[in-house]
């Protein structure tokens, strides 16, 4: 699918947002990732002109495919940040089973780090669209508030969403009155004490990923309640 650059900015410090304009059909579901493949890159770079990245638009967003990722000095992330309004890429395809569970009556607990709240986004504004039933908390994992993307449109969703809850911990601001903690198995009892009745999904830097999913396991979480997406190479 072609591409078309419709709007990019920064949404938190060091992460590029960036929307396309897709004239083809197409489809996805909330939790997915699409291919995004740079035409004649301006920078060499050793693992080639293709990435994937979580959509972070709800699929009702129609002709769009928007992305967030952090930024860096790879040569890929260095063309992406240099694109311009009406610039072209490639598309697709697009994939990840990284998906909402069908079953609605179970509890989900998602659980970020950093730039992992991307495909949450996503399910999130499809979940308020379509006034989906599901009983969600987000768990959401930062450095800082400056460095918290989506931090605005996620205190709107909390006001929009009757079943929705939103724990943002903050492990290194010291102007932060809020949790702090990391999520470790403390963490997940205190705030699920029976800790097999919810589904939970957790993606972010594999760091974190294999860290929280120990601390669920440690917790008592059985493996099939556990859906896990890794991000690597931004």
């Amino acid at each position: 699918m072609k591409g078309i650059v419709r709007n990019k900015k920064e949404v938190a410090t060091g992460t590029l947002l960036v929307s396309f304009e897709v004239i083809e059909p197409f489809t996805f579901k909330p939790g997915q990732y699409c291919f995004v493949t740079l035409i004649n890159p301006p920078y060499p770079d050793d693992r080639g002109n293709r990435r994937h990245f979580s959509i972070v638009n709800s699929p009702n967003e129609k002709g769009t495919i928007t992305i967030t990722t952090r930024l860096s000095e790879s040569g890929f992330k260095r063309g992406l940040r240099e694109l311009k309004i009406g610039d072209q890429t490639q598309l697709g395809p697009i994939a990840g089973a990284f998906v909402l569970p069908d079953d609605t009556s179970i509890p989900l607990v998602l659980i970020a780090g950093g730039i992992g709240i991307t495909p949450f986004m996503s399910i999130l504004k499809f979940v308020a669209e379509e006034r989906l039933p599901y009983q969600i908390t987000l768990i959401y994992s930062n450095r800082d508030q400056s460095s918290t993307t989506f931090y605005d449109e996620l205190q709107l969703l909390s006001t929009q969403l009757p079943n929705f809850q939103l724990v943002l911990t903050m492990t290194e601001d010291p102007n932060w009155t809020g949790e702090k903690r990391r999520v470790d198995t403390t963490f997940i009892k205190e705030y699920f004490p029976n800790v097999n009745a919810q589904k939970y999904m957790v993606v972010g830097p594999p760091g974190m990923v294999s860290a929280v999913q120990n601390a669920l396991l440690e917790a008592g979480v059985t493996p099939d309640n556990i859906n896990v997406e890794n991000f690597t190479g931004y």
